[in-house]
């Protein structure tokens, strides 16, 4: 088990420096990924960029960067310990199980009425189950 440590629960994502290390790095790719796709997306949706190559650039650029996360968060699980791939795990299960339940839940309800889901709020949701998921599972076990 990890040592008792002042450093605050995001700082400590395993049980070595080098699990800590590489989820940070995964956690950083997350982030660029998810700026550059709310970005993205804004550009595009408000119309602000001239017809053409510009607009596939901008469009790309997202897909860009989710490649770095799949490097950096392949990297993170191939070197983690047995007890971080357990979190990890869990932690996808969460987050791929939950949102298969809440879009399907939701097309049911879209046919009772309710506004029309993007895709984006199925991302949200995906992204906050997996957190919540790895919170758990880093507070149970550190």
């Amino acid at each position: 088990m990890a040592e008792t440590t002042s450093e605050p629960l995001w700082m400590r994502c395993g049980d070595t420096k080098k699990d800590t290390h590489n989820a940070l790095r995964a956690g950083g790719a997350i982030l660029a990924w998810a700026i550059c796709f709310a970005g993205s997306s804004q550009l595009l949706k408000r119309d602000l960029l001239p017809e053409g190559p510009v607009q596939l650039l901008i469009a790309a650029i997202p897909t860009v960067f989710g490649v770095l996360v799949l490097m950096a968060y392949s990297r993170f699980i191939r070197e983690a310990d047995e007890l971080q791939r357990i979190v990890q795990l869990r932690a996808l299960a969460l987050g791929f199980g939950g949102t298969f339940l809440a879009i399907s839940t939701y097309a049911i309800c879209e046919r009772l009425g309710a506004p029309k889901a993007d895709l984006a709020d199925a991302i949200t949701v995906m992204a906050v189950l997996y957190s919540a998921g790895t919170i758990f599972g880093w507070r149970r076990y550190w």
